[in-house]
């Protein structure tokens, strides 16, 4: 990068009202008014020796200029590598060297790059206060921003989505962005991986697995571990539910031979989790159970903990560990209201009455307030799996309403 990629005149003019100095003050005896007036505003021509008189009156240094002008595009490239190789400690140092330059790339033309880049930064470390701010200065900018970035900013949003917990809207608008296939080559990747992750939510299993490889792909040729792993564990997730459990021991057989070379600590609890339920659905009932105790210790949130003990617990009302059960479930219960986790906090209210042998009073409210819930939030798989139980409920009672889950559930 260099100065004719920079706005010399609006720098010019943002360290002037920094001082406090009027115009007249900082072109006394350099040029005149007017000229420095159509300098700041509309960065009309003005030559060298004029541009380092105005500079030096500022107390501003035009090598200090020109050497950020030099490594703006490169921080901002290193910057963006580092997080779409999830590297928070490589992306934290970059964005301190970025931010370092902030001035200077406030008047490049690297402007709307800087926004987007730290836009997807700060979802990286989940500052999310300072995302939505990134989110609304792209908003207001966004009619001067090209087509790629403004997919760029769209493409975001659809990560932001995802950590919202939207994962039908993020699917749609990543799924638009891939065929418009304007998003950069770097980016790619990681849209494989966030359609992947999508479908796996929503329990689309095949087109998860699909997706995955896709990602996988594209990882493997840029050498990204971490992502790698990443991606082999959610096809580990995606081929447990669709059955395929040879194929799911086989990607959780490959994350933990090679779990040690990277830092995985974010990645351990929810693993754990989830090669237990691979375990579970095997009858591997009691190795499971020790993965669930390990995937509770090892979490690192509050979050994490919790989906592992409603995990554990649901083993444990399968194997008839009823006052175990219960004694977790008090705990759900208290524990996922305050962490917002309605999803749970409803079926282990379900669980409840059920283990407390209130049975009429459990299918009232999975009828009145767990399926609901579960078909307006496209939880397919855990409204099939209740519905299912409401159906067989109504059987020898209301056949008509039996046949109504029975056919919700063949529909989805």
């Amino acid at each position: 990068m260099n100065l004719e990629k920079m706005n010399i005149g609006a720098m010019i003019k943002y360290h002037r009202q920094l001082r406090n100095m009027t115009q007249s003050e900082l072109c006394n005896g350099i040029c005149s008014v007017t000229h420095l007036s159509k300098f700041e505003n509309y960065n009309k021509e003005v030559n060298q020796e004029t541009i380092m008189l105005l500079l030096e009156r500022l107390g501003i240094s035009l090598d200090s200029i020109q050497r950020a002008s030099e490594t703006i595009a490169a921080d901002l490239s290193d910057l963006l590598d580092a997080v779409l190789s999830y590297d928070k400690k490589r992306a934290e140092e970059c964005y301190q060297r970025v931010e370092e330059q902030r001035e200077y790339i406030t008047f490049s033309n690297y402007i709307a790059r800087y926004h987007l880049y730290l836009y997807r930064y700060f979802l990286l470390v989940n500052d999310f206060e300072r995302a939505v701010k990134e989110q609304e200065t792209l908003r207001q900018i966004l009619n001067s921003l090209s087509a790629q970035e403004k997919e760029l900013y769209e493409y975001i949003n659809a990560a932001f989505d995802i950590i919202k917990g939207d994962y039908k809207k993020s699917l749609d608008t990543l799924l638009k962005l891939e065929a418009n296939d304007l998003l950069p080559s770097p980016w790619q990747a990681e849209m494989y991986y966030f359609i992947a992750l999508n479908y796996a939510n929503l329990k689309d299993n095949s087109s998860s697995v699909a997706y995955g490889h896709n990602a996988l792909e594209a990882y493997s040729r840029s050498f990204n571990y971490l992502r790698i792993l990443h991606t082999q564990f959610l096809l580990g997730i995606a081929y447990t539910d669709l059955g395929l459990y040879e194929n799911a021991a086989e990607q959780y057989r490959f994350i933990f031979r090679n779990m040690n070379l990277i830092n995985t600590e974010e990645l351990i609890s929810t693993m754990y989790n989830n090669y237990a339920l691979l375990l579970e659905k095997t009858g591997k009932f009691e190795e499971a159970a020790g993965y669930y105790l390990l995937s509770m210790e090892k979490a690192q949130s509050q979050k994490e903990y919790l989906v592992s003990l409603c995990s554990y617990t649901e083993l444990l009302i399968s194997l008839g560990e009823k006052e175990k059960a219960l004694r977790n479930i008090s705990k759900i219960l208290v524990e996922t209201k305050a962490n917002s986790m309605k999803k749970q906090e409803l079926i282990f209210r379900y669980y409840q009455y059920l283990l407390k042998d209130h049975k009429e009073k459990a299918m009232a409210f999975l009828e009145n307030d767990v399926l609901p819930f579960l078909e307006k939030f496209f939880f397919i798989e855990d409204y099939n799996k209740f519905a299912l139980s409401l159906a067989e409920y109504y059987l020898a009672r209301d056949t008509d309403r039996a046949l109504y889950y029975y056919k919700k559930i063949a529909e989805r």
